[in-house]
């Protein structure tokens, strides 16, 4: 198996932006959200991504085949950090194959820095997820806290969701990079 992280481009944004209903849809099963009365799962647009030189966006794919996307920001929730989690999405015909854990632990070898990473607490699979990647990445050494929709609300973001936070320190490393992998 294949595995690119490819950096995306404005081209790819409609991309993006397509995969973001699935994302979306993925979603519904521990939100309960309903699907819009257009018959679709409409999300926010992600286009900021691809029009900040503070914000990366990137396309995977494995074995030539789209499998999801991943976008970093420098948002946060607690305290300053030079990355954030912004989204990050596997197409379920690549979970539970090793695809997700391999993009998560390169994305985070090849941006270095302090990071934050927030998760719907509902999302057990993620949070998971998260806590084992974050674990892997810096032996163990992050916080983890949750903050409640009250805690979190600001006047920039009115009806913030509850989350999981996880905050780390990925050490500058090797200045190879990965994008491809066969399995």
């Amino acid at each position: 198996m294949k595995i690119e992280i490819i950096p995306a481009t404005i081209s790819d944004y409609p991309i993006v932006q397509n995969l973001a209903s699935y994302y979306v849809y993925d979603r519904t099963g521990y939100m309960g959200w309903s699907c819009s009365e257009k018959g679709i799962f409409e999300c926010i647009d992600f286009k900021h991504y691809f029009e900040s030189q503070n914000e990366k966006a990137f396309i995977v794919k494995v074995d030539d085949d789209l499998a999801g996307f991943v976008l970093l920001d420098k948002e946060f929730l607690l305290e300053a950090v030079d990355w954030n989690m912004g989204e990050f999405f596997i197409l379920k015909k690549f979970q539970g194959k090793g695809v997700a854990t391999y993009v998560a632990h390169n994305i985070l070898k090849e941006n270095p820095g302090k990071w934050s990473v927030a998760v719907m607490p509902e999302n057990i699979k993620a949070v998971n997820f998260w806590r084992k990647i974050i674990s892997t990445a810096v032996m163990e050494n992050y916080t983890e806290v949750f903050k409640t929709e009250d805690e979190l609300k600001t006047p920039d973001n009115p009806e913030p969701y509850a989350m999981t936070i996880f905050t780390f320190h990925i050490e500058r490393g090797t200045n190879q990079k990965i994008n491809t992998v066969t399995f």
